[in-house]
């Protein structure tokens, strides 16, 4: 297993993967300082029958009617937009991932005293740690960012950037889970790409079309807690202790499923 570490971390770091996925991250932080303003990939907003269901502009009014405390939430609100690391995310699972299937290097792998099983919980583990020193770093570069350009006036605490990052990571790692799952899915670089990329859009457009046909409740009910950029948006701004469990749940489960989906795919491959 220190073998596979030590092979990742080289391909990692001396691919240029990684660094495209740093400087995404830190162009989005930096048009995001600089405008005062976070951006979207997703929908900034979706509304159904005239009620916000999601509403991704950026501040929270109601969070302080004050403008001066309003500005000091300026990181946070380019956190409420963290749907943004989805595709900075699609390629450190890329890297971590996928490189053995487009490589070729998985059989070599398995057949030097490394399990099935081992390899896919390395895999698994290592795609989910590395995403989350992902995440961790994009936000407290924001954080670091905004301090140098923007000052005291729009800067909080770094313990209020700290929590918002807790409580968004579960959620997070979920859509990461499900990543792993996809690589393991598909095993083929192309696929994974076309799959991976249009999914987040896709997947918006497609539950919002079925909700304005069936108006369900079960639907409405998701829109408005779990869909990913929702949920990222609400937890930034620390709601109430029940939907961040909620959330903590939610996350943990989708980990566990798409990793029990993995790990059933992977094992029924045959290995070339």
């Amino acid at each position: 297993m220190i073998n596979l570490m030590k092979a990742d971390l080289y391909r990692i770091f001396r691919g240029v993967g990684i660094y495209i996925a740093i400087a995404l991250v830190m162009i989005m932080s930096v048009a995001s300082v600089v405008m005062k303003e976070p951006g979207y990939i997703g929908n900034a907003s979706v509304t159904y029958e005239g009620d916000t269901i999601v509403e991704a502009s950026g501040f929270l009014s109601d969070e302080s009617s004050d403008e001066s405390e309003e500005n000091k939430l300026l990181v946070r609100s380019i956190m409420a937009a963290n749907i943004n690391l989805y595709y900075p995310l699609i390629l450190v699972v890329f890297i971590i991932l996928m490189s053995d299937f487009s490589n070729k290097t998985l059989k070599n792998t398995l057949t030097s005293a490394v399990s099935k099983r081992k390899y896919f919980a390395y895999k698994l583990l290592m795609s989910l740690g590395c995403s989350a020193v992902f995440i961790i770093f994009s936000n407290l570069f924001a954080y670091i960012l905004n301090y140098i350009k923007n000052g005291s006036e729009y800067t909080e605490p770094i313990t209020n950037i700290l929590k918002a990052t807790a409580l968004q990571m579960p959620m997070l790692l979920g859509i990461v889970g499900f990543l792993v799952f996809m690589g393991f899915l598909t095993r083929k670089t192309a696929v994974y790409n076309a799959t991976a990329i249009p999914f987040v859009m896709l997947f918006q457009i497609i539950i919002g079309a079925i909700y304005r046909l069936s108006e369900s409740k079960l639907i409405e009910k998701f829109l408005m807690h779990f869909e990913l950029q929702t949920a990222l948006d609400r937890l930034a701004y620390f709601p109430e202790s029940q939907y961040c469990l909620q959330c903590l749940c939610f996350g943990v489960v989708e980990i566990a499923v798409f990793a029990l989906l993995s790990w059933v795919i992977f094992k029924k491959t045959e290995v070339k």
